[in-house]
């Protein structure tokens, strides 16, 4: 599978926006946006749903993922239902969360955490998850009920 690539920037112009525009939507720094936009640092879920939803597409697409424009009509996340389905598809693969953590290279507690819904995972730790059970970001957050 190929590298994914943000579509931050594509989508953006498309719209014929600005990294300003764009900050200003999601209220950070124009700085803050363009760093996400050129994959210097992680861009949080709640962020990335905001631009799926702003412009209509899966957060899959937008973080190229998937190559398929999915839209799922201004879906936010569920984010009791994100450590549900962590836990539902670890157990369903028999896996303890020490192993899980390691075979994706996470901290067990940090993982822990992810599951308990004590901490938010970030969109790149999601995205590893994703891959490793074989199901979509979307499915994960709730945005969708389709693996």
């Amino acid at each position: 599978m190929r590298e994914k690539e943000l579509r931050l920037a594509d989508l953006r112009l498309d719209n014929n926006l600005k990294q300003k525009d764009i900050a200003k939507i999601l209220k950070v720094a124009e700085d803050t946006y363009s760093k996400w936009e050129r994959g210097i640092n992680d861009i949080s879920l709640k962020n990335i749903c905001t631009l799926a939803n702003f412009y209509n597409v899966s957060i899959d697409y937008l973080i190229g993922a998937n190559d398929e424009n999915i839209m799922y009509n201004n879906k936010e996340i569920d984010y009791k239902l994100l450590s549900i389905r962590l836990t539902e598809l670890r157990k369903s693969n028999n896996l303890s969360q020490s192993q899980l953590a390691e075979r994706i290279g996470f901290h067990q507690r940090t993982y822990a955490h992810y599951e308990n819904g004590t901490r938010i995972s970030t969109t790149n730790k999601l995205y590893f998850i994703s891959i490793y059970y074989g199901v979509s970001i979307d499915y994960l957050v709730g945005r969708t009920d389709t693996k």
